[in-house]
């Protein structure tokens, strides 16, 4: 029983110190990971330019970052479910990202409970597709799917499904415009 308890640490703290150093250099303000860090994947050309928030709460979550992603920072990610970011996105300043909420919306017991003891619930993933710009101060909530070389106004509030090439804004956020092909 000791022996596994030991071994789960050691392999936590490698997986963190893996996490660790892929990030160094690679964020230039302070970085926060929390929760199963083994389901986080960050490829190597990430970039923030400002402070990072990790966080994966149950065994269930996961969180995938493409390449060639840049975040002006603070960018927070956190998940129970799954949070896939594709190749090639650009954060702007101030956005979270997440797939979970702190109890069911749904459900009128949720709201007799305070917010930090509610557990913790998701409606579905969170797929945000490749080349989509996500501009200042966004909220992306699960579920949520945004098409590839979409873009995203700023100050927006993001749930729902959404196909490819389009531009979305506003609190909720709906669909602004249909970008054609200038064919």
């Amino acid at each position: 029983m000791m022996y596994h308890k030991i071994k789960n640490k050691i392999e936590f703290l490698a997986a963190y110190i893996i996490l660790r150093i892929i990030l160094f250099n690679r964020v230039s303000g302070r970085v926060k990971i929390e929760g199963n860090i083994k389901k986080i994947d960050i490829h190597r050309s990430f970039r923030c330019e400002g402070d990072l928030w990790l966080g994966i709460y149950n065994s269930l979550g996961s969180i995938t970052i493409s390449e060639n992603v840049k975040a002006s920072g603070p960018l927070i990610i956190t998940s129970i479910n799954k949070v896939f970011v594709g190749q090639g996105v650009l954060f702007g300043p101030n956005i979270l990202v997440t797939d979970h909420y702190h109890g069911n919306p749904k459900s009128f017991l949720t709201f007799l409970t305070p917010p930090s003891v509610r557990k913790l619930y998701s409606s579905g993933p969170v797929y945000i597709g490749d080349n989509v710009h996500v501009g200042a101060n966004v909220c992306i909530f699960s579920p949520c799917h945004i098409g590839s070389y979409s873009i995203i106004g700023a100050n927006s509030v993001v749930k729902g499904e959404y196909s490819d090439r389009v531009i979305l804004g506003g609190v909720p956020a709906r669909l602004i415009s249909k970008v054609i092909d200038d064919k």
